[in-house]
């Protein structure tokens, strides 16, 4: 794939510069500031001999991480400052946007010392509620529910939080598989597809500009085969377990000194966040009745105005 003229896009707060048209991102923008992150084409070797292989193509070593994705390329993030991209010869665009603003972003806000979570954050009055879950849990559906709502969807699938807790705006869309989108009633007629290969589509966000938000709850969507959709508080030592769990493209905290810097992370979030498990009937749960449970669980903490 050949490089055409640089663009610049935002996300995340950062200022991209990228040889890859990113559709995803809205439109480029008219700037001349110097970019926070280069995205650019160029070969890539496998990684360094004696890195440890982690599973899903990653690996990381230093300060350099990097996927390898069968049929779609090679991928490294650099330092937090520069991606380079070694797609294989024919390998479809969208497929190649997919892996770099999913993995290879979040090993990118990994580098800048964010906590990057598996989930979606939604805002909530002055803060934000940050939705985790397992694949297939049902987060991006209700995202989709909060903004049927109204309520604005700050990220979704990768959420950055930065070092004073706040979750960073991401991508101004959701992704959703046909059937979720079918049970919210929007029609996949003019949705772009994620690739060429699966019957998941691009929902649009329409949002205003969004700022970083402090992250004030944190739900951890499970499954349980009862019949009633339950909250359970999480204190202690459990949280930072669930964290781990949840923490996207978990495999790349990797080694000594990426474990207690996850730790450290996890701590300062959870200083200032409440976290609870949402248990979910597996033959009835809804988008709707969920969202419902999580907006009555935060007027705990609202103030009136807000809640």
């Amino acid at each position: 794939m050949s490089a055409g003229s640089p663009r610049t896009y935002s996300c995340y707060g950062l200022v991209l510069r990228s040889d890859l048209d990113l559709p995803d991102l809205g439109a480029p923008l008219e700037t001349s500031d110097a970019p926070d992150v280069t995205i650019r084409f160029g070969p890539l070797e496998p990684p360094p001999a004696g890195t440890d292989p982690l599973p899903y193509g990653l690996w990381r070593t230093g300060d350099r991480c990097g996927v390898e994705v069968p049929d779609v390329g090679r991928y490294e993030a650099r330092a937090g400052r520069e991606v380079v991209i070694d797609p294989v010869p024919g390998a479809d665009p969208k497929a190649i946007r997919l892996f770099l603003l999913g993995s290879v972003m979040g090993a990118v806000m990994m580098q800048r010392d964010h906590l990057v979570l598996h989930g979606n954050a939604v805002r909530i009055g002055d803060a934000c509620a940050v939705v985790v879950g397992h694949s297939g849990a049902g987060k991006s559906t209700l995202a989709a529910e909060f903004d049927r709502r109204g309520y604005d969807v700050l990220s979704d699938d990768v959420v950055p939080v930065d070092a004073d807790g706040n979750a960073l705006p991401g991508y101004p869309r959701i992704k959703l598989w046909d059937d979720a989108l079918e049970r919210l009633g929007v029609g996949t007629d003019g949705l772009e597809r994620i690739n060429d290969d699966h019957e998941k589509f691009q929902l649009p966000l329409r949002r205003a500009e969004l700022a970083p938000l402090p992250v004030r709850w944190i739900y951890v969507l499970e499954r349980h085969t009862g019949t009633e959709l339950t909250t359970e508080p999480v204190r202690g030592a459990a949280t930072f377990g669930l964290l781990h769990e949840h923490t996207y493209r978990n495999e790349l905290v990797h080694g000594p000194d990426a474990v207690a810097r996850h730790l450290q992370q996890c701590a300062r979030l959870v200083a200032g966040a409440r976290v609870t498990r949402v248990q979910r009937p597996v033959e009835t749960m809804t988008a709707g009745a969920t969202a419902d449970t999580i907006l009555a669980d935060t007027r705990i903490d609202l103030p009136q105005e807000c809640a």
